[in-house]
């Protein structure tokens, strides 16, 4: 079985492989947010997200839809009410998230050209989407990691002042990241620590989902409130950074 998580749909290097797997006759799963698209028309079960028009070019509504919509289906194989009963409670929670003031991150980072994001378990891919949005909308070489990787090779980079954004929602992998931040900061990094209210040194507050294996979703729409007025305060254009299309076709 194939689970494809496009957001337009349109890139042959998903499209083709999908295309392969239903000639095999192997079942085909694909989230995307055009039910119209090349990888939609080539899967067997459609999940379309609709998250409406896309109209900038740094995807954020769809990354969410997608995050919500991966939970749904894990909820549903395994039949978990209560994961079931978290996603619909979620909404109030991401209204508070996305209202939620990260603005000190913008005056921390406006002037960097570098960061490390850093994530572990259910954090990691929003680390791995901030980081992303970082190179995209600001132009900072943004790279993520986890938190046991970047204590190998990446942390001989790490040196006075260099900034560190750490994203340590509930969880098993919390007391790890926060660990980690407290060893980075006495390194003399600057570390912009991301965590639930109450957390001991947090910068920037995450707001607690209905369940915590839902607080990564509750994370991310925190963040891109923040890197959109980051970039602009960089001054550029979030919604169309250069040298990039809304799709990318790969082959």
């Amino acid at each position: 079985a194939s689970l494809a998580f496009p957001q337009p749909g349109q890139s042959p290097d998903l499209s083709g492989p999908t295309e392969y797997f239903r000639q095999c006759g192997a079942p085909r799963c694909a989230f995307v947010n055009d039910a119209q698209s090349p990888l939609a028309r080539a899967a067997e079960w459609l999940f379309p997200l609709h998250a409406g028009q896309e109209a900038s070019v740094a995807a954020t509504k769809s990354f969410i839809a997608q995050l919500v919509a991966g939970a749904r289906l894990t909820a549903s194989w395994q039949d978990d009410g209560t994961l079931l009963s978290g996603l619909e409670a979620l909404p109030p929670a991401m209204e508070q998230a996305c209202n939620t003031d990260w603005s000190s991150a913008v005056e921390a980072l406006h002037a960097t050209d570098r960061l490390f994001v850093v994530g572990r378990g259910l954090g990691l891919p929003v680390a791995m989407e901030a980081a992303l949005k970082f190179k995209e909308t600001c132009g900072i070489q943004a790279e993520a990691f986890s938190g046991a990787e970047i204590q190998h090779g990446p942390m001989a980079l790490i040196e006075e002042g260099y900034p560190l954004l750490v994203f340590a929602p509930r969880g098993p992998a919390q007391a790890g990241l926060l660990a980690l931040a407290r060893t980075m900061r006495e390194r003399g990094a600057r570390v912009l620590l991301a965590a639930p209210q109450g957390t001991p040194d947090a910068s920037l507050r995450l707001v607690e989902a209905p369940l915590a294996e839902l607080d990564p979703v509750c994370a991310i729409q925190s963040f891109y409130p923040m890197v959109e007025a980051l970039a602009r305060a960089r001054g550029n254009d979030p919604d169309k950074p250069p040298h990039l299309k809304k799709v990318t076709r790969t082959s």
